[in-house]
């Protein structure tokens, strides 16, 4: 019997990161879900719309990354992080913000976030994902169109 080198589990090829987006916009986790499944690297395991759901859905799904809103109804995303990083520390929390104030990312910083994005620049989220995880993120989407 051979062995398939992409199954085997100390590889990254074939597995996914797993992604939990934490944001009260609807449509801003559409965009990010839009977003992320042109990556077969990425996956959203799940969603939430406040800071209290944040922090049951990280303990429940463990994500390796989780994209936190700063401003959320119930509980706040910087006190969210700040609990998550407590008892899952290994977790990368990246904050997002419609606002980019100082005071802000220092926030996120201080509770633990691994980078800290504007929402004008969600597109560079797979690019910050690969350089804090260290996993390879790359488009998969394939062009079919005339290249002039």
């Amino acid at each position: 019997m051979q062995l398939d080198a992409s199954r085997t589990s100390t590889s990254r090829a074939g597995e996914s990161l797993r992604i939990l987006v934490a944001d009260d916009f609807v449509l801003f986790r559409e965009s990010l879900y839009s977003l992320f499944q042109e990556h077969k690297s990425l996956t959203i395991v799940g969603e939430a719309a406040d800071g209290e759901a944040a922090i049951e859905m990280a303990f429940r799904l463990t994500p390796h990354v989780i994209i936190m809103d700063v401003k959320m109804p119930r509980i706040s995303g910087v006190e969210a992080t700040r609990k998550i990083k407590r008892f899952l520390p290994r977790v990368h929390v990246i904050g997002v913000s419609t606002r980019d104030d100082i005071f802000i990312k220092e926030s996120m910083k201080a509770a633990g976030s691994s980078h800290f994005v504007t929402k004008d620049c969600a597109h560079i989220l797979p690019d910050v994902i690969s350089s804090i995880t260290g996993w390879p993120v790359t488009n998969d989407h394939i062009f079919e169109g005339p290249l002039d």
